[in-house]
């Protein structure tokens, strides 16, 4: 089970439990886990098995957009490669704000 660790010179700017939805299928299934932002990064690590899901360093981040699924607010990751990185969860207005603290753009 990998554990999350910082990185030499690296900060921890947040941390706190999301579900990140990937596809699966012709659906999308959440994952439980925790959001690590850095100064350097953005980590989702799963809970049950410590796999790590999205390890996308900052300038690889075009930028993010809110939105919702049923009623719950949504947080979607958005890497300058194309993928997409959909998180839902308790600190999602957190998140939001610890991304825009790194300078990343909302979309």
């Amino acid at each position: 089970m990998a554990k999350f660790q910082l990185q030499a010179g690296e900060t921890l700017i947040g941390k706190g439990p999301m579900s990140l939805y990937q596809k699966q299928g012709l659906t999308q299934k959440p994952f439980q886990g925790k959001i690590y932002v850095t100064d350097q990064r953005v980590c989702f690590h799963m809970d049950l098995s410590g796999t790590v899901l999205m390890d996308l360093p900052i300038s690889e981040v075009k930028g993010f957009t809110v939105g919702s699924i049923l009623f719950i607010s949504k947080v979607t990751i958005h890497s300058k490669t194309g993928e997409n990185y959909s998180l839902t969860g308790f600190p999602a207005k957190k998140l939001q704000r610890w991304l825009t603290q790194l300078a990343v753009p909302k979309l």
